[in-house]
Protein backbone atom coordinates (compact mmCIF):
# COMPACT_ATOMS: atom_id res chain seq x y z
CA UNK A 1 0.00 0.00 0.00
CA UNK A 2 1.37 3.20 -0.59
CA UNK A 3 1.49 6.42 1.18
CA UNK A 4 -1.11 8.03 -0.27
CA UNK A 5 -3.62 5.22 0.20
CA UNK A 6 -2.45 5.35 3.83
CA UNK A 7 -3.22 8.50 4.14
CA UNK A 8 -6.76 8.55 2.70
CA UNK A 9 -7.31 5.20 5.10
CA UNK A 10 -6.69 7.48 7.77
CA UNK A 11 -8.79 10.26 6.33
CA UNK A 12 -11.49 8.78 6.30
CA UNK A 13 -11.50 6.56 9.73
CA UNK A 14 -10.99 10.15 10.74
CA UNK A 15 -14.19 11.20 9.03
CA UNK A 16 -16.21 8.00 10.36
CA UNK A 17 -15.34 8.81 13.93
CA UNK A 18 -16.44 12.06 13.87
CA UNK A 19 -19.63 11.43 12.34
CA UNK A 20 -20.18 8.38 14.88
CA UNK A 21 -19.42 11.18 17.53
CA UNK A 22 -22.45 13.52 16.32
CA UNK A 23 -25.24 10.33 16.36
CA UNK A 24 -23.35 9.04 20.19
CA UNK A 25 -23.98 12.68 21.57
CA UNK A 26 -27.55 12.81 19.76
CA UNK A 27 -26.83 15.42 17.69
CA UNK A 28 -27.74 13.36 14.53
CA UNK A 29 -31.09 10.91 15.47
CA UNK A 30 -33.97 8.85 13.65
CA UNK A 31 -37.85 10.57 13.81
CA UNK A 32 -40.58 8.12 14.17
CA UNK A 33 -44.62 8.74 14.26
CA UNK A 34 -48.10 7.32 13.64
CA UNK A 35 -49.71 9.54 10.70
CA UNK A 36 -52.25 9.03 8.43
CA UNK A 37 -52.76 5.30 9.24
CA UNK A 38 -49.41 4.09 8.23
CA UNK A 39 -45.79 4.61 10.25
CA UNK A 40 -43.59 7.37 9.31
CA UNK A 41 -40.31 7.76 9.76
CA UNK A 42 -36.68 9.46 8.77
CA UNK A 43 -33.50 11.37 10.25
CA UNK A 44 -33.66 14.84 12.02
CA UNK A 45 -31.14 16.39 13.76
CA UNK A 46 -30.29 19.71 15.54
CA UNK A 47 -29.91 22.85 14.37
CA UNK A 48 -30.17 25.08 17.62
CA UNK A 49 -30.56 24.00 20.96
CA UNK A 50 -33.74 22.15 21.43
CA UNK A 51 -34.33 23.11 17.50
CA UNK A 52 -34.83 20.11 15.52
CA UNK A 53 -34.76 19.92 11.36
CA UNK A 54 -36.10 16.87 9.30
CA UNK A 55 -38.08 16.85 5.74
CA UNK A 56 -41.98 17.93 5.87
CA UNK A 57 -43.27 14.79 4.80
CA UNK A 58 -41.39 12.75 7.53
CA UNK A 59 -43.60 14.44 10.01
CA UNK A 60 -46.74 15.99 7.62
CA UNK A 61 -50.04 14.01 9.01
CA UNK A 62 -48.03 12.63 12.54
CA UNK A 63 -50.26 13.63 15.64
CA UNK A 64 -46.84 12.89 18.26
CA UNK A 65 -43.37 12.78 16.14
CA UNK A 66 -40.63 11.62 18.68
CA UNK A 67 -36.92 11.38 18.49
CA UNK A 68 -35.61 8.08 18.94
CA UNK A 69 -31.98 7.75 20.44
CA UNK A 70 -30.70 5.38 22.03
CA UNK A 71 -34.09 2.87 22.70
CA UNK A 72 -35.36 5.85 24.23
CA UNK A 73 -38.19 8.55 22.49
CA UNK A 74 -38.10 12.08 23.06
CA UNK A 75 -41.85 14.13 22.12
CA UNK A 76 -41.74 16.33 19.37
CA UNK A 77 -43.88 19.76 18.82
CA UNK A 78 -43.93 21.51 15.59
CA UNK A 79 -42.92 25.15 15.23
CA UNK A 80 -43.32 25.33 10.89
CA UNK A 81 -44.33 22.80 8.50
CA UNK A 82 -43.23 24.03 4.67
CA UNK A 83 -44.41 21.99 1.93
CA UNK A 84 -42.85 23.35 -0.59
CA UNK A 85 -38.90 23.28 0.41
CA UNK A 86 -40.30 20.10 2.37
CA UNK A 87 -38.71 20.99 5.64
CA UNK A 88 -39.75 21.16 8.61
CA UNK A 89 -38.82 22.87 12.43
CA UNK A 90 -39.84 20.89 15.44
CA UNK A 91 -38.79 22.04 19.35
CA UNK A 92 -38.38 19.26 21.92
CA UNK A 93 -38.10 20.21 25.76
CA UNK A 94 -36.44 17.16 26.95
CA UNK A 95 -33.99 16.28 25.42
CA UNK A 96 -30.95 18.53 23.39
CA UNK A 97 -27.57 18.19 22.04
CA UNK A 98 -25.09 20.05 20.66
CA UNK A 99 -26.27 21.92 17.27
CA UNK A 100 -24.38 21.62 13.59
CA UNK A 101 -23.50 24.13 11.69
CA UNK A 102 -24.86 25.48 8.29
CA UNK A 103 -22.43 25.53 5.46
CA UNK A 104 -22.79 26.43 1.96
CA UNK A 105 -22.31 23.52 -0.49
CA UNK A 106 -19.21 23.37 -3.32
CA UNK A 107 -20.07 21.60 -6.13
CA UNK A 108 -17.72 18.54 -6.97
CA UNK A 109 -16.79 18.17 -3.21
CA UNK A 110 -17.33 15.16 -1.41
CA UNK A 111 -19.16 14.69 1.91
CA UNK A 112 -21.03 12.08 4.11
CA UNK A 113 -24.77 11.54 4.37
CA UNK A 114 -25.21 10.31 8.43
CA UNK A 115 -28.90 9.00 8.83
CA UNK A 116 -31.52 6.06 9.93
CA UNK A 117 -33.32 3.53 8.33
CA UNK A 118 -36.62 1.90 9.69
CA UNK A 119 -35.40 -0.57 12.22
CA UNK A 120 -33.07 2.38 13.77
CA UNK A 121 -29.93 1.49 12.67
CA UNK A 122 -27.34 4.06 11.52
CA UNK A 123 -26.15 4.51 7.91
CA UNK A 124 -23.22 6.66 6.85
CA UNK A 125 -22.68 7.13 2.89
CA UNK A 126 -20.50 8.72 1.20
CA UNK A 127 -21.62 11.54 -1.16
CA UNK A 128 -20.61 13.62 -4.01
CA UNK A 129 -22.39 17.18 -4.63
CA UNK A 130 -23.00 17.09 -8.45
CA UNK A 131 -23.96 20.29 -8.83
CA UNK A 132 -26.12 23.14 -7.30
CA UNK A 133 -30.19 23.55 -9.37
CA UNK A 134 -33.25 25.01 -8.74
CA UNK A 135 -35.47 22.46 -8.08
CA UNK A 136 -39.16 23.17 -9.67
CA UNK A 137 -42.49 20.90 -9.34
CA UNK A 138 -45.22 20.35 -7.37
CA UNK A 139 -45.07 20.35 -3.36
CA UNK A 140 -45.29 17.67 -1.01
CA UNK A 141 -48.96 17.59 -1.07
CA UNK A 142 -49.08 17.40 -4.71
CA UNK A 143 -49.54 21.03 -5.33
CA UNK A 144 -48.20 23.21 -7.56
CA UNK A 145 -44.89 24.64 -6.01
CA UNK A 146 -42.49 27.36 -6.16
CA UNK A 147 -38.58 27.05 -6.79
CA UNK A 148 -36.20 26.14 -3.66
CA UNK A 149 -32.38 25.48 -3.80
CA UNK A 150 -31.15 22.19 -4.00
CA UNK A 151 -28.56 19.77 -4.66
CA UNK A 152 -27.58 16.90 -7.17
CA UNK A 153 -25.98 14.29 -5.56
CA UNK A 154 -24.21 10.79 -6.22
CA UNK A 155 -25.19 8.86 -3.65
CA UNK A 156 -27.30 6.01 -3.07
CA UNK A 157 -29.55 6.38 -0.50
CA UNK A 158 -32.58 4.10 0.64
CA UNK A 159 -35.77 4.71 3.30
CA UNK A 160 -34.96 6.43 6.62
CA UNK A 161 -32.45 9.25 4.76
CA UNK A 162 -34.94 11.67 4.23
CA UNK A 163 -34.60 14.56 6.93
CA UNK A 164 -30.85 13.51 6.62
CA UNK A 165 -27.75 15.89 6.99
CA UNK A 166 -25.34 16.33 3.89
CA UNK A 167 -21.85 16.94 5.86
CA UNK A 168 -19.18 18.49 4.48
CA UNK A 169 -15.60 17.95 5.38
CA UNK A 170 -16.03 20.11 8.74
CA UNK A 171 -19.26 18.42 9.72
CA UNK A 172 -21.33 21.59 8.77
CA UNK A 173 -25.15 20.78 6.72
CA UNK A 174 -24.73 22.00 3.39
CA UNK A 175 -27.97 19.85 2.85
CA UNK A 176 -30.96 18.30 4.03
CA UNK A 177 -31.88 14.98 1.65
CA UNK A 178 -35.39 14.51 0.46
CA UNK A 179 -35.42 12.57 -2.61
CA UNK A 180 -33.91 9.87 -4.87
CA UNK A 181 -34.41 9.85 -8.31
CA UNK A 182 -37.22 6.92 -9.74
CA UNK A 183 -35.77 3.90 -10.79
CA UNK A 184 -32.90 3.86 -7.68
CA UNK A 185 -29.75 4.28 -8.84
CA UNK A 186 -27.09 6.81 -7.33
CA UNK A 187 -28.58 10.20 -8.14
CA UNK A 188 -30.46 11.59 -4.78
CA UNK A 189 -31.35 15.12 -4.20
CA UNK A 190 -31.24 17.67 -0.86
CA UNK A 191 -32.74 20.85 0.03
CA UNK A 192 -29.88 23.40 -0.07
CA UNK A 193 -28.77 25.22 3.62
CA UNK A 194 -30.01 27.95 2.44
CA UNK A 195 -33.71 26.87 2.69
CA UNK A 196 -33.31 25.78 6.45
CA UNK A 197 -32.07 29.37 6.66
CA UNK A 198 -34.91 30.97 5.42
CA UNK A 199 -37.49 29.09 7.06
CA UNK A 200 -35.91 29.62 10.54
CA UNK A 201 -36.40 33.45 10.19
CA UNK A 202 -40.00 32.72 9.00
CA UNK A 203 -42.80 33.08 11.77
CA UNK A 204 -44.04 30.08 12.54
CA UNK A 205 -46.68 28.14 10.49
CA UNK A 206 -48.64 24.99 11.29
CA UNK A 207 -50.89 25.56 8.45
CA UNK A 208 -50.23 21.91 7.09
CA UNK A 209 -49.13 20.11 9.75
CA UNK A 210 -51.88 17.98 10.40
CA UNK A 211 -52.67 17.32 6.34
CA UNK A 212 -51.86 13.87 4.72
CA UNK A 213 -49.70 13.56 2.11
CA UNK A 214 -51.70 11.59 -0.59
Amino acid sequence: MNESSVENDEEYSQVDAEITNLEQKGSVFQIKGLGCNSLQYGTGFFVEENIVVTNAHVVAGVNSPRIIHNGDEYDLDFISLDPNSDLAILRTENFSSKPLQLGEAEEGEFGTILAFVKDGNKVITEVKIREKILAVGKDIFGQPGESREALSLEARIESGFSGAPVLNEDSAVVGVVFSRSRGGGSTAYAVQSSEVKKILKKEPDLGSSTSCIP
